[in-house]
């Protein structure tokens, strides 16, 4: 072998080995142990992060889990600081800075799917011309319902000339107003669509939502406080590897991923099962479908002033990059 070709072999031996301390680096556990709070939602998408106190446990950190019933809750504590890292909706960093709160920060997306209409069983709605005739059930502001008004305008239809009934309240007001035909079609999410269909009462339509082309089918983004994460990066790097480790989890056993979330939520196993059945688990982080939907709600009076422009800053792909040994192109910058 020549000199150039020993030379070369050398270089890529070097890159290699570099990458395999880095990774090594990245699983090595920190040298103090670090206690954090980690905020949590009974939602279907979510449950595998019960899997990440033991993942973080194996860095020397240590997780308390928080309980919040709504994802605007957790958002509050978390730009707050009570908690230190939790997943809520794609919309909720926007809301939270166009309220003025600059202190989130996305590190990494959950997936797409878990948000659905439901219909009485028997019924069905094909096309979106036909939803200007029925009663729909809405909660304005989750993300269920950002997918559905934007399907609704890229349909060509006028969102304020349908026939909109607020429902307040949880998933199971939206099947009991469907079940006494208050409405005709649910805008909601799991696992009430599921729990609709194991018991009888509901349907999917042929409609869906999570095909809107300014929201997509995102379901959450993972979250992080933003003076935690500047005081401690290693330990938020290790929280995003532990993080794509209990997805990995989640989706190459759907069955302890379905049991975890019958346990924690208190349902029937079928109903977890259906529940769970179409949601793609997915880290990557699509920044533009962030700043559509950013400009979708500034566009409709949700945030009162624009801050799409600034969104872009309240997201890093640094440590989802360091973990997956990815780009940021890769990981949902231009999506």
């Amino acid at each position: 072998m020549n000199a150039i070709g020993s030379l070369a072999l050398a270089f890529v031996a070097a890159l290699l080995s570099g990458d395999a301390v880095a990774q090594s680096d990245l699983r090595a556990p920190l040298p103090q142990p670090l206690k954090i709070k980690q905020g949590m939602l009974n939602v279907p998408a979510l449950s595998p992060l019960w899997l990440l106190p033991e993942e973080a446990g194996k860095y020397n950190i240590q997780i308390e889990t928080v309980m919040f019933q709504r994802f605007a809750d957790a958002r509050t504590a978390l730009v707050s600081g009570d908690i230190h890292l939790t997943a809520f909706g794609p919309q909720d960093i926007s809301l939270a800075l166009g309220q003025g709160a600059k202190s989130l920060v996305g590190v990494a997306g959950v997936g797409s799917g878990n948000d659905c209409l439901a219909v009485r069983k028997g019924e069905d709605i094909k096309d979106w011309n036909s939803v200007a005739d029925k009663r729909i059930g809405i909660g304005a502001g989750s993300i269920s319902w950002l997918k559905f008004a934007a399907s609704v305008q890229e349909n060509g239809l006028q969102y304020n000339q349908l026939k909109i009934v607020n429902i307040v309240g949880g998933g199971a007001n939206y099947l009991r107003a469907l079940q006494g035909k208050e409405i005709d079609m649910a805008v909601v999410w799991q696992p009430f669509c599921a729990q609709a269909i194991v018991d009888g009462l509901g349907a999917y339509p042929t409609l869906d939502h999570n095909r809107s082309k300014t929201v997509g089918g995102l379901i959450a983004v993972l979250a992080v406080n933003r003076p935690f994460l500047e005081k401690n990066r290693d330990a938020v790097q290790r929280l995003v590897v532990s993080y794509l480790d209990v997805l990995d989890l989640a989706r190459k056993d759907s069955a302890r991923w379905s049991r975890i979330y019958a346990e924690k939520a208190g349902l029937p196993e079928n109903v977890a099962a259906e529940s769970i059945r179409t949601t793609q688990l997915d880290a990557t982080l699509p920044l533009e479908s962030i700043k559509r939907i950013t400009k979708f709600l500034s566009d409709n009076g949700v945030i009162t002033r624009d801050v799409s422009g600034e969104i872009g800053e309240h997201y890093t792909y640094d440590f989802l990059g360091k973990a997956t040994g990815k780009s940021p192109e890769q990981l949902g910058l231009n999506r």
